[in-house]
């Protein structure tokens, strides 16, 4: 039993325009999450494998490679979002969830009503959660699964997905100030925890299903503070709490026993158990963009400048040890990791990078792209604002 409040586990735990990138919409909507939050609480005061391998499957599922091919056609919409499952292209836009085909057939097509919809991909699975309202909807490659409507009219804050389709969601709820939820790839709720005495903005379960981490935000001398926590999914206890300093967490993710968490002023590594094994303080650098999803690898872009092109790309293994380093001289757009590669978008160019930043492929034509996707056999799907093209190095 945790002492800020109670858990329970109730079964076995076993883009669009270059006028938005990534790195934007995910302030956006950190804002917008720290706004339900400071909302919420104001209401509550008021009463892959090698190379070769990689090549090989793509070419077995592509055919011939180094070249672009598969467009996906959409209708042009500022507020799109994208997300690759499996060989689909998931697109939503605030009134309408779309899954499409390579060869333009709609899977699925779902009127909604969302403000500010997030995307999370797992194995199979995807999940659109309406961050700060009151609906979350689950697809496969087959289409729509189910939808999930928050209790009595209070809303989302985050609905994550991990490699084995664990769902993990943070929410409001009634006498509280937010409830975290973890859900096996069935849909069977396999973890509770209420909190009574911090909001949880953001929580992801790790990659062995064993954990959940939960980003927790509370008043600290007068400002808020960000705490990570880490729960047993099986034993529902509180594993450690870890403050992080300086700034709201923007992104999470875990790799084996390593959890990343990215902040608008550092990025820590840190173990399952609180031993913190990285915290880079960004100093007077601003980030430009990161990429958390590499295979055993992370990467940073930093700048001596809120707005410009000159950029320092830095990778970093799981023990939180630099791996290489690259000045950048060029817009960059938007970057993405699977697998040992990193994808780096430029105002007119794509290039795919080893995790020591030596260049692996290139495509010097990339139309209006503006967002990337890597996919796990080390394609990459160009999204520009009413069309997707896959390139493969």
């Amino acid at each position: 039993m945790a002492k800020d409040g109670r858990h329970s586990a109730p079964g076995t735990a076993a883009e669009q325009s270059k006028k938005k990138p990534r790195l934007l919409r995910r302030l956006l909507g950190l804002a917008l999450v720290a706004g339900v939050v400071l909302g919420a609480a104001a209401l509550t005061t008021m009463g892959e494998d090698s190379v070769h391998f990689a090549s090989l499957r793509r070419w077995l599922m592509y055919g011939e490679t180094s070249g672009t091919g598969d467009a996906f056609v959409y209708a042009a919409d500022p507020d799109n979002r994208f997300a690759r499952l499996g060989d689909h292209l998931l697109v939503v836009s605030p009134n309408v969830l779309r899954l499409l085909q390579s060869n333009g057939a709609a899977i699925c097509e779902e009127a909604v009503r969302m403000t500010s919809p997030q995307i999370s991909v797992g194995a199979r699975q995807a999940a659109v959660c309406d961050v700060g309202g009151g609906v979350l909807y689950l697809l496969d490659r087959n289409g729509l699964r189910r939808t999930m409507t928050a209790e009595n009219g209070l809303c989302y804050y985050s609905a994550r997905l991990n490699g084995s389709d664990y769902l993990a969601v943070t929410e409001q709820k009634g006498g509280f100030k937010a409830s975290l939820s973890v859900y096996d790839s069935t849909g069977r709720q396999v973890f509770q925890f209420d909190s009574y005495d911090s909001y949880l903005s953001d929580a992801i379960v790790t990659e062995d299903c064993r954990y959940a981490a939960a980003v927790s935000l509370e008043a600290r001398e007068g400002a808020f503070a960000s705490t990570l926590l880490v729960y047993d999914l099986l034993s529902a206890e509180l594993v450690s709490s870890r403050p992080i300093r300086d700034g709201l967490v923007l992104d999470l993710n875990n790799s084996r026993d390593r959890l990343l968490a990215v902040c608008d002023r550092r990025f820590s590594i840190a173990t399952t158990a609180g031993e913190s094994l990285l915290d880079r303080t960004f100093g007077n650098l601003y980030l430009h963009g990161y990429a958390l999803t590499g295979d055993g690898f992370s990467a940073l872009l930093l700048g001596r400048y809120q707005s410009g092109n000159v950029c320092t790309l830095t990778t970093y293994d799981m023990d939180g040890g630099e791996i290489a380093s690259l000045d950048l001289t060029e817009e960059v757009l938007d970057l993405d990791a699977r697998g040992d590669r990193l994808a780096v978008l430029f105002s007119d160019s794509l290039v795919v990078y080893t995790r020591d930043l030596q260049e692996y492929a290139r495509l010097d034509d990339t139309g209006y792209a503006g967002t990337i996707e890597m996919g796990e056999d080390g394609s990459v799907l160009l999204i520009a604002s009413t069309e997707a093209q896959r390139f493969l190095p």
